[in-house]
């Protein structure tokens, strides 16, 4: 019998740590007058974190079906390649199918109920992150093998934690928030984006055609670094029209990562050791970025 332990690392509770901060940022908009009590913005954190755990097991599944995790021998883990754990018998196919579900019928329930007891506008909000947290990996949508258009699920998926958990604060839907709330989540696609590379011969064999099996190793780090200007500008607006505060600038601090991150996919794509550095880098840029975007939040309220 398989132990909790294994079904709680099955989630790749790692990458979870960035939608806790986007969770964090969400909540940090400056500028609501409601407030929603505790409980009830801890509830929305946790499901939140569910969707994504459960997002990343039907990942999982999915890919062990079509058999690009089985077959993926330059996966650089554990970053990416899946978490292996169908592959190593940790534990079997259905389990992960199983569990995965469990955590999106939890979120899909307890969503529902802070909307009866906050605002129905985190309705439409929830069901598009649930849509992209399924329609992302499974069929009929799939839409990680469908090129850009799994960048831009990741960017709106991880849009709607943000913009959500400011609905949230703010007692109805926090139109304000969209512009930070995409930046946000552009951000998030660039990890997407890196991490496909490592697995572009496995998914290509499988028939996902990603992002980068599309654009391959010709101009990766160009729209690596468009999709990290676009988020600046997009922040840029929310500053502009007084939805967030200047001081969320000291994210610009971290534009020399970015650019580095860039240089090494552009000269070192084929190299296994570099592109693990490229990967590592990204990961905690982006992470940095989050942190310093919600202290920015917090020290000019």
């Amino acid at each position: 019998m398989s132990s909790p332990k294994a079904f709680l690392l099955a989630t790749r509770p790692n990458f979870l740590l960035i939608t806790l901060l986007g969770c964090f940022i969400g909540l940090a908009i400056p500028g609501n007058t409601y407030t929603s009590n505790s409980f009830l913005s801890a509830l929305a954190i946790c499901i939140t974190l569910f969707a994504h755990a459960g997002a990343n097991l039907l990942n999982d599944y999915c890919d062990h079906r079509n058999g690009s995790d089985e077959n993926n021998s330059e996966r650089i883990s554990p970053y990416t390649g899946g978490s292996r754990f169908i592959q190593n018998k940790t534990l079997s196919a259905q389990q992960v199918h199983t569990f995965a579900w469990t955590l999106l019928f939890l979120t899909i329930t307890l969503g529902l109920y802070i909307c009866s007891q906050t605002t129905w506008a985190l309705l439409p909000i929830g069901l598009i992150g649930v849509l992209m947290a399924w329609g992302y990996s499974a069929a009929p949508l799939q839409l990680m093998s469908r090129g850009i258009w799994g960048v831009m699920a990741i960017a709106l998926a991880w849009s709607t934690v943000v913009v959500g958990m400011a609905s949230l604060k703010l007692g109805q839907f926090a139109g304000n928030a969209i512009p930070v709330s995409m930046a946000f989540g552009f951000m998030l696609a660039n990890v997407l984006l890196v991490n496909q590379i490592p697995d572009i011969n496995a998914d290509k064999a499988a028939g996902k055609i990603t992002f980068a099996v599309k654009y391959r190793g010709t101009s990766v780090w160009a729209w690596y670094l468009l999709i990290s200007l676009s988020a600046y500008a997009l922040q840029l607006i929310s500053i502009l029209d007084g939805s967030i505060p200047s001081f969320s600038l000291i994210t610009l601090t971290c534009i020399p990562g970015f650019i580095y991150c860039a240089i090494l996919l552009h000269r070192d794509l084929n190299k296994g050791g570099r592109l693990k550095l490229a990967i590592q880098v990204n990961l905690l840029i982006v992470h940095l970025y989050a942190i310093l975007l919600w202290i920015g939040m917090l020290l000019q309220k």
